[in-house]
């Protein structure tokens, strides 16, 4: 019997898939919940669930480009999916995400919270009506956790618009008790002490840059876990992780992108396990499972035929 004790059970089963569906199946996007990131999904959790105050509280995340915030707002999303209504239980939706990109004057932030809501047209509301429309319709959703992300962008409109934008930040954290999750580079604390009365309400907490330490030796070993080859590629080994580090500066999301792509070519090739040359290739060389995948499924129908 094949051992693959290298894999989660439930991994194990997707050995079963034709090898051009597991090819195409590591590039889907996974979240793994490391022990440098721990620490800031509680302080999320804890934002989410502690009892309304008037003097609401938040967060604020900051990374290099890539260094994983964009993975952080969307595990948020799934984490607290809008519940649907049920008996006399109203729907609600805990989390809302935006952008602060683009976003200069308070109008641009309420009709993009009114669109997440599924305003139709949420431009028709103008002045007080647009402002009273969504408190409205937050308290009626029940909104718990609002996310605001890029929030650096604040930094590139004007003085006075950078003050509308926080005063407006604050407007809603204030009238509705709701806490902020901020998500940016390394610029946004700068953002956030523009102004300094919602500056002391924030936390300030940075994402990692990738090293050669037991972190990344742990991260390695649980995302080899969900990885589906049949071979164990050892990915904490020491030739691998210096490839990875010098491939990718440490940054989350480039050495996600090498080591999905890296696991679909060694489907591909029939190796089963990541090789720093298959890094190397990923680095230049898509792998082709998807278009090959699609193009497979598009022809079904006229085979079929």
């Amino acid at each position: 019997m094949t051992d693959y004790s290298h894999l989660d059970p439930k991994t194990q089963a997707w050995l079963e898939l034709p090898d051009l569906e597991r090819a195409n199946r590591m590039l889907i996007d996974r979240f793994i919940t490391h022990e440098r990131l721990q620490p800031i999904m509680d302080h999320i959790d804890f934002l989410r669930f502690s009892p309304p105050k008037s003097r609401a509280s938040g967060l604020v995340v900051s990374g290099l480009p890539g260094s994983g915030k964009t993975m952080i707002a969307r595990a948020i999303e799934r984490r607290y999916p809008p519940i649907a209504a049920e008996g006399s239980k109203a729907a609600s939706l805990p989390v809302l995400t935006i952008e602060m990109t683009g976003a200069r004057e308070a109008r641009a932030l309420y009709d993009r919270i009114l669109t997440e809501l599924g305003v139709p047209d949420p431009k028709r509301y103008v002045g007080s009506d647009r402002e009273r429309m969504v408190l409205k319709l937050c308290r009626a959703a029940n909104l718990r956790l609002l996310v605001v992300d890029e929030i650096q962008d604040i930094l590139t409109s004007t003085a006075r618009q950078q003050r509308i934008a926080l005063d407006t930040i604050k407007f809603l954290m204030n009238q509705l008790s709701l806490p902020v999750l901020a998500l940016g580079t390394a610029q946004a604390p700068d953002a956030m002490q523009v102004d300094e009365h919602l500056n002391a309400r924030f936390t300030y907490r940075s994402l990692p840059v990738w090293k050669q330490d037991p972190y990344l030796v742990n991260f390695l070993d649980a995302l080899e876990r969900v990885l589906p080859l049949k071979q164990p590629s050892q990915l904490s080994s020491l030739p691998i992780t210096t490839a990875l580090l010098r491939l990718s500066d440490g940054v989350l999301d480039p050495m996600m992108r090498l080591i999905t792509y890296a696991a679909a070519h060694a489907v591909e090739s029939g190796t089963e396990q990541i090789t720093p040359q298959l890094l190397e290739r990923a680095r230049v060389e898509m792998p082709t499972a998807a278009v090959r995948l699609a193009r497979e499924r598009a022809n079904e129908p006229a085979k079929a035929a």
